[in-house]
């Protein structure tokens, strides 16, 4: 009997080392597959997730990387929304509520886009794209007037992140926020690629803007009017994304090039691409920053 205990003490270890390695490998094999997705290569992603769907079947991080290259987004929100309900503590679950936040501000559901930019905000502050869901959920909440809201969740944001300066909408008045902090006014000096705002919205050209980290911008459109650039630009930021305006001379003319935001991968630059597209009907390519 004694003999009986002592395998079964031994088999039940194996088999917690065996899902340990088991699991530590499958994160490996998945981060593999992001980072494939993060630098362009969708064909070698692609054959990828096909044997990982195979080989970890349910796995959280494959379905995520599913979503990423899902070409509708319906489909993606609906894998994206899976991840969140049934995986909420694994590593995937907060840039899951930041896609979702995202798909809905797209369509102009701003109450569905606050919901989740706040359950991110609250859970998962230490998400680097935790100043776009600010910004965002900020604008949602101005677009659905929902007010009292916007201020409630201002007013935490503040508590929240008491030493981060956000771009706050100029609609908002901070009257309404007795004892808060000036700096809160001012947009961020030095924060983390893909999420500082480059151009504060109605900045004029000839003002210092930070230059930009990641490899890839969008461009947006070039005009020869800088007043046409100007406003399509503002428009942009109207829904939460950086821009900045560059000359660039042509012919003996100058052109105004809107570039939108600072992303470190053609398709992290390609994702926002269909954002603008869906939200505002502006089409957009990556390209190159030097």
């Amino acid at each position: 009997m004694r003999m009986g205990k002592t395998y079964l003490i031994k088999i039940s270890l194996l088999v917690i080392i065996f899902i340990g390695s088991l699991s530590s490998t499958s994160a490996q094999d998945v981060a593999g597959l992001l980072s494939l997705i993060q630098r362009g290569e969708m064909d070698s992603a692609k054959t990828i997730l096909s044997d990982l769907s195979y080989k970890y079947p349910g796995h959280p991080g494959v379905r995520y990387a599913r979503a990423i290259i899902q070409d509708d987004a319906l489909v993606a929100a609906g894998i994206y929304k899976d991840i969140v309900r049934n995986h909420g503590g694994s590593e995937y679950a907060a840039s899951a509520l930041m896609h979702l936040g995202e798909y809905y501000y797209a369509q102009g559901l701003y109450v569905q886009s606050r919901q989740y930019f706040s359950r991110l905000i609250r859970f998962h502050p230490d998400h680097p794209d935790i100043i776009n869901a600010v910004n965002l959920t900020l604008r949602a909440g101005i677009a659905s007037r929902q007010m009292d809201s916007v201020y409630t969740d201002l007013a935490t944001v503040l508590d929240l992140f008491p030493n981060v300066a956000f771009d706050i909408p100029e609609e908002l008045d901070l009257t309404r926020l007795p004892g808060r902090r000036q700096n809160a006014l001012n947009p961020p000096t030095s924060t983390s690629q893909d999420a500082a705002p480059i151009r504060r919205l109605g900045q004029n050209l000839s003002e210092k803007s930070a230059e930009p980290q990641g490899q890839f911008s969008l461009q947006a459109g070039a005009f020869g009017s800088y007043d046409n650039a100007k406003r399509l630009a503002d428009q942009i930021e109207s829904i939460g994304y950086s821009t900045r305006i560059k000359e660039r001379p042509t012919n003996g003319k100058t052109l105004y090039l809107i570039l939108v935001g600072d992303y470190s991968s053609k398709t992290a630059a390609l994702s926002v691409a269909d954002m603008l597209d869906a939200a505002l009907g502006i089409p957009s390519f990556p390209v190159a920053n030097n």
